[in-house]
């Protein structure tokens, strides 16, 4: 079995997304202002993945971000608050692999029909999923109370979790009972295309929180550069959603093809 994409396996991936932003700022667009960054996320820790939680503790440095380099000097308090999370972790990824292997049993006996149909099944929700992540933020920005924004990632990974690993459980099922390697390439290929959608979109949310934060702010020409490199990185991610989400309707329309053969 094809070992799962990162999408699939880590659900929103904050450490991808300041990565994306990382790799920006080292073009030469990084913003310094330190009031581009909410106070509510500075020094603290904001989970926001189901099976592996990355701490966003300072977006304001990405190059030296905790969860972008993996590097921290933790107290004992921390260190103590560390295994705590370490012992959840542990106890969501045994948790997913138990579901991941009861969808498998599931999925043996269906039909390569079937498993197309669960696929376009989890691809819709993922749409309905997308909203909620988006009206969640749009409502967020409107408030300006971002300590909600930790509860609706969860909410929506949880979601993205499940999806991917039925899918996943169709890919395999289709590789290892059905022999179609054809067919499990493809949807393969959705599920990084999914992968990457997700973590540009991260991408975007930090962004737009940050503008949302920094338009506060503006009254001098550092504040208005930093709106100004804000909103360019916000079309740039935008027309890489627009770009992926073309590449996963692509994946998506083969699909159906294969699906009326097999009828």
């Amino acid at each position: 079995m094809t070992p799962p994409t990162a999408a699939s396996k880590k659900g929103i991936a904050i450490q991808e997304a300041l990565s994306i932003l990382s790799d920006r700022a080292k073009t030469g667009e990084h913003i310094s202002n330190s009031k581009s960054v909410p106070d509510e996320l500075k020094g603290r820790g904001q989970t926001i993945d189901i099976s592996e939680e990355l701490e966003f503790k300072n977006p304001a440095n990405f190059s030296a971000c905790e969860c972008a380099t993996g590097a921290a000097d933790n107290d004992d308090s921390e260190n103590s608050g560390d295994s705590v999370q370490d012992a959840r972790h542990e106890a969501m990824k045994q948790a997913r692999i138990e579901r991941g292997e009861e969808i498998k049993s599931k999925v043996r006996s269906m039909s390569i029909s079937d498993l197309l149909g669960m696929i376009f099944g989890a691809q819709q929700e993922r749409v309905s999923t997308y909203k909620i992540y988006e009206d969640g933020l749009s409502t967020i920005l409107l408030s300006r109370d971002i300590t909600d924004y930790p509860a609706l990632c969860a909410k929506v990974t949880a979601s993205f979790s499940v999806l991917s690993d039925t899918i996943n459980a169709a890919k395999s099922s289709l590789l290892e009972q059905h022999k179609r390697k054809d067919i499990s390439t493809v949807v393969e290929q959705l599920q990084k295309h999914e992968c990457d959608k997700l973590n540009f979109t991260a991408a975007l949310h930090l962004e737009r929180l940050r503008l949302n934060n920094s338009e506060l702010g503006v009254g001098n020409d550092a504040d208005e550069r930093a709106a100004k490199l804000l909103k360019e990185s916000i079309q740039t991610l935008k027309g890489k959603i627009s770009l992926t989400v073309q590449s996963i309707n692509e994946s998506i329309d083969e699909l159906r093809c294969i699906a009326v053969d097999e009828e």
